[in-house]
């Protein structure tokens, strides 16, 4: 394969980028430019919490390119289901465009590649038809007590209130969807095509999903494996979100640590494709270092 993209006789990777923003503007813009190709499409949904100044910011610079498609907003809670809707909006509105693609790749605003475009593109052009993200079945020694209390129990959301209800046994007892085994791991991942298919055909069939899934916590780390690896597809997701984050620091127990200049090596040595999670607000010298060493192709 030539290097040079303009005399490779190799099609273009047409990747479909679901992203998910609250806050930063400048950094939601140049992560959209810095993965913008000819082929590329984006599906932007911004949660409905950020204020109107900090939404327009946000819409202004990304309303005059034409592959970047603006979600209708809604509200996202911490460990609620308005992640997971906003995800869906993007998988609907994707085929509701007819936009040709190859595989979608979910990232929030505070993500960013550690590769070239030509590179990414060339991963999931020798990786066609395989999808990428991390999974194991439930109940898992990876998460505290099995993480069966997030489907068993009901987890109930008024606003920023939450309120958690034992199921049991008895009347208010909560049964998983029949047929199916439930799967967890990470919310972000890259689909093939196909595997978004299964997803965006089983939603449309099984509306009693979405219901079901409404009332458990952190459901964006359960409600797509749980889809795709009780699938006919199941051996075709590899274990891997290609993504490098930090969880274990002490000043972010809880959630991944913010990046910097200090972690420039070990990013860059992770081999992935993509870091989470950035603030240029905090340090934003490292997209600069990513920059320079990924190179503009």
């Amino acid at each position: 394969m030539s290097s040079d993209p303009g005399t490779s006789r190799t099609p273009a990777a047409r990747l479909a980028y679901i992203i998910s923003a609250y806050k930063l503007p400048d950094q939601l813009t140049r992560l959209v430019r810095r993965l913008d190709t000819e082929t590329a499409s984006f599906f932007v949904h911004v949660d409905r919490k950020t204020d109107d100044a900090t939404y327009r910011r946000m819409a202004e610079p990304l309303s005059g390119l034409d592959n970047v498609h603006l979600l209708e907003r809604h509200r996202c809670h911490y460990g609620g289901f308005g992640h997971v809707e906003a995800t869906v909006k993007g998988i609907r509105e994707l085929f509701r465009r007819g936009i040709p693609f190859d595989h979608v790749l979910l990232l929030t605003g505070q993500d960013y590649p550690i590769a070239s475009n030509r590179r990414i593109g060339a991963f999931f052009r020798e990786h066609e038809g395989l999808s990428f993200m991390t999974h194991f079945p439930l109940p898992s020694d990876e998460w505290q007590g099995g993480g069966m209390d997030r489907i068993e129990s009901w987890h109930v959301r008024f606003g920023s209130h939450y309120y958690r209800i034992p199921g049991g046994s008895g009347r208010l007892g909560r049964r998983f969807p029949a047929g199916l085994r439930p799967f967890g791991g990470s919310a972000y991942w890259c689909l093939s095509r196909e595997c978004t298919e299964v997803v965006h055909q089983f939603l449309e069939d099984t509306p009693s999903y979405v219901r079901f899934f409404r009332f458990v916590n952190v459901p964006d780390e359960i409600f797509f494996q749980t889809i795709l690896l009780n699938s006919p597809l199941r051996d075709a997701v590899l274990n891997d979100d290609l993504r490098h984050l930090e969880w274990r620091r002490p000043e972010v127990a809880g959630g991944p640590a913010v990046l910097g200049r200090p972690d420039f090596e070990r990013i860059m040595g992770s081999g992935k494709l993509f870091a989470r999670k950035f603030d240029t607000s905090q340090d934003a010298e490292i997209l600069d270092l990513i920059d320079e060493a990924i190179g503009a192709g």
